[in-house]
């Protein structure tokens, strides 16, 4: 299991991306979660969430850090079955 803190983190300024990893990089799978504004990463046979990445960063953050400038993002260890996925695993 990855565990979120031991994640390397990046801001590329010139993309105004923030990028998160959790462990070294894996194969993995993009899948915009528009209700965090977020791309998350996710290995796909395990369905494990391994990264996640935030466009648009300063707007993102703005809207979603404190009055000190920390945030968090909550997300789910392992990303759930989609609604179309869960008919095609009946």
């Amino acid at each position: 299991m990855r565990i979120a803190s031991e994640s390397l983190s990046h801001y590329d300024e010139a993309a105004d991306t923030y990028h998160c990893s959790y462990g070294a990089p894996v194969p993995a799978v993009t899948i915009h979660d528009v209700e965090r504004g977020l791309l998350v990463r996710v290995e796909p046979r395990s369905r494990q969430v391994v990264g996640f990445s935030i466009p648009q960063f300063k707007a993102w953050h703005a809207a979603n850090a404190d009055e000190s400038g920390e945030f968090e993002v909550d997300l789910p260890s392992v990303w759930p079955l989609g609604p179309d996925e869960a008919s095609e695993a009946e």
